[in-house]
């Protein structure tokens, strides 16, 4: 993908905001003081806009940053804070119904409810939400990562409930991924977790420690048991 700055200066609607246009091409020069001081002149300006012209705005804004690299770029603070939550928000109240403001605040907005907002997306919009199911399936990876990422010192930062249910719900999101490719990736990994984690439960129940010994006699060959087995 290409970068942010990039894609907002080649598209034919920045014309429509010259303010955020003189905002983008100030931060390109990295110029950040002038740039700063002309996006303070455009949220005031788009503060006095009505709804409609408003969401419009974020729409093509929000657009470009699901096919972008780098938003933080244009995504600044006073930009966040001052003008697109509270776009998202009251489009929130006016519309609960509508997904894409549901998305747009899960995937790019700072908030401790990314998952809520991306499960209202998905419940909202379906099949079709599907970079919001995907992200939803990264928090999810990064939890058992994180679970397990200690597991070759036989310290497993999990719990074995929450991990199970947690697996069983991300083979239920997957199977609503359309990209086949992407699917089976995550089948692949899903399937790792499974195994590692049944793994981990019968160990414990045979021996205390020496978890990567352990695999090695049972033959299980995961991609890590080899290189912490011959260091």
């Amino acid at each position: 993908m290409e970068d942010i700055l990039t894609n907002v200066l080649k598209n034919d609607r920045l014309d429509e905001y010259p303010l955020f246009k003189k905002f983008c091409g100030l931060k390109e020069k990295g110029l950040r003081k002038e740039s700063f001081k002309a996006l303070s002149s455009f949220i005031g300006e788009a503060k006095e806009w009505d709804n409609d012209k408003q969401q419009n705005f974020a729409c093509w804004l929000f657009t470009l940053f699901e096919v972008s690299d780098n938003i933080h770029h244009i995504l600044v603070h006073p930009l966040e804070e001052n003008l697109l939550k509270p776009i998202l928000e009251g489009w929130i109240r006016e519309n609960p119904k509508e997904p894409r403001p549901y998305r747009w605040y899960g995937l790019f907005l700072q908030t401790e409810k990314h998952i809520e907002y991306l499960n209202n997306a998905l419940e909202l919009g379906g099949k079709s939400e599907q970079l919001s199911l995907l992200k939803l399936i990264d928090i999810n990876f990064y939890s058992l990562w994180y679970s397990f990422h200690h597991i070759s010192e036989d310290l497993y930062l999990g719990n074995i409930e929450e991990d199970s249910i947690l697996i069983t719900k991300l083979q239920q999101l997957n199977d609503k991924v359309e990209c086949q490719q992407t699917r089976k990736n995550n089948d692949d990994e899903i399937n790792y977790y499974r195994e590692l984690l049944n793994d981990w439960m019968i160990f414990k129940k045979e021996q205390k420690k020496d978890f990567v010994k352990w695999c090695k006699t049972k033959g299980k060959d995961y991609h890590w048991t080899n290189a912490y087995y011959y260091e």
